[in-house]
């Protein structure tokens, strides 16, 4: 079984610690456990983040709504994901999204000030916290220079690579037919014609206004349909 000092070892903001400065990081830090059933709420969109958040165990619902639009992009993440971390900081220190657990989850957190303490006590934590902001802020310039074309699969593939973590799984786009299409800029033809290419290659699926995305890079073949 895989112990607390394991665990905390293995989330990304502790990548290479060792269990002296686990042991050290507890003994220093007022840490909160929590523990939260199936479809409770984690965190809230607006509100103000003044703590971290990790998954210590268990899987958690990230809803990610597309203001002006009444689409929700919903991703599943497990043991590891830390929640606020990119939000510490910048003009914008509210939580995004809403997360809910699924199933029983069990949360380890702390307030920004410890964590701040924690950076300057050992390089080894704030070279985690730059990878970590690095990689935040690298994705959304990769994902648009690899779909900037003005076409359905762009502005899916935009959706997902932006909104979701590159682990985590099942991710699914929420909404109405309209407010998708109108999202893509497309009619009523041109989007059923995409999305029976796309169901066809195994690539999503739809029902009940929910279009799962069985591969992230589903519009790199999907789009092929319409060169």
């Amino acid at each position: 079984m895989t112990t607390m000092y394991e665990k905390i070892m293995d989330l990304p903001l502790f990548k290479g610690v060792g269990k002296d400065h686990v042991s050290s990081f507890l003994e220093k830090t007022n840490v909160n456990f929590l523990n939260y059933e199936s479809g409770e709420l984690v965190v809230t969109k607006g509100d103000d983040v003044r703590m971290l958040k990790f998954v210590i165990s268990g899987e958690v619902r990230i809803n990610h709504r597309l203001d002006g639009f009444d689409i929700v992009v919903e991703e599943i993440c497990g043991r590891g994901r830390v929640l606020g971390a990119d939000r510490l900081y910048g003009m914008s220190k509210i939580y995004s999204c809403d997360v809910y657990a699924i199933g029983r989850v069990s949360i380890m957190e702390f307030s920004k000030e410890q964590y701040v303490r924690l950076l300057n006590m050992d390089s080894i934590y704030l070279l985690n916290f730059f990878n970590f902001l690095s990689r935040r802020a690298q994705r959304p310039v990769e994902t648009l220079e690899r779909y900037a074309a003005a076409d359905i699969s762009a502005r899916m593939s935009l959706l997902v690579g932006i909104f979701t973590d590159p682990d985590s799984s099942d991710v699914v786009i929420s909404g109405s037919a309209c407010d998708v299409r109108r999202y893509c800029g497309v009619n009523e033809e041109e989007f059923s014609r995409w999305l029976e290419i796309a169901c066809g290659e195994g690539l999503v699926e739809m029902a009940d206004e929910r279009i799962r995305i069985f591969s992230k890079k589903f519009p790199s073949v999907a789009g092929n349909a319409f060169d």
